[in-house]
């Protein structure tokens, strides 16, 4: 004789959980799909190299600082410089967009917004026409700043910039610094718009610094 009451909600029936078990399994269906309204599975594809670059493409937003400090009498003349400087080269590397020549009273200087692998083609670029005069070029980025000698087209030792910030113009380190931006300076020269008769009519006519 079955012991079995069919109204006890208490007894195990057809389609429902053994005591003990949790909740029924039509009201956790229910729960999992609350939880996934609006939710589509195709949208959230596994993160691909493109999505993970993008992620962190915020870094590049923080502003970099180059410049290139130099004996050069005048900009008008380091600005002939850095464009036969660039013919000079055998690699390839091209005067980085941005790049401007100014005045200093302690030598001329080429700036840039400049990212730091643009940064050291500028300086190598530089460097290679004023050959045995060695330049500095300063890198800034957020809360790293860096100074690094060229000559001969060639990179030298990276150094303190404390140690040669004290040689240049004060301009550099306000640059530097955030105490001067470039935009303050002015549009300077583009070496990049120069072709090479002007370029070396700029170096004959800037030698001497003004």
């Amino acid at each position: 004789m079955s012991t079995v009451d069919p109204e006890d909600p208490r007894q195990d029936g057809p389609g429902e959980q053994p005591e003990g078990s949790g909740r029924p399994a039509d009201d956790i269906d229910a729960e999992f799909a609350r939880l996934m309204e609006g939710i589509s599975l195709e949208d959230d594809a596994p993160l691909t190299v493109e999505d993970v670059l993008t992620d962190t493409a915020g870094e590049d937003e923080v502003p970099s600082v180059a410049v290139v400090a130099t004996s050069v009498a005048s900009a008008k003349a380091l600005a002939g410089v850095v464009r036969l400087g660039r013919e000079a080269r055998t690699d390839g590397i091209d005067i980085p967009v941005g790049t401007r020549t100014h005045d200093s009273s302690t030598g001329a200087i080429a700036i840039g917004p400049l990212a730091e692998a643009a940064a050291h083609d500028l300086a190598a670029i530089a460097s290679t026409a004023l050959q045995r005069n060695g330049i500095v070029l300063f890198w800034r980025r957020g809360d790293r700043m860096t100074a690094t000698r060229y000559k001969n087209g060639e990179r030298g030792e990276d150094i303190s910039p404390a140690i040669v910030l004290g040689a240049v113009d004060d301009l550099v380190e306000e640059l530097l610094l955030g105490a001067t931006a470039l935009e303050e300076l002015g549009e300077g020269l583009d070496p990049s718009a120069l072709n090479r008769s002007e370029a070396l009519a700029w170096i004959a006519s800037g030698k001497k610094r003004k």
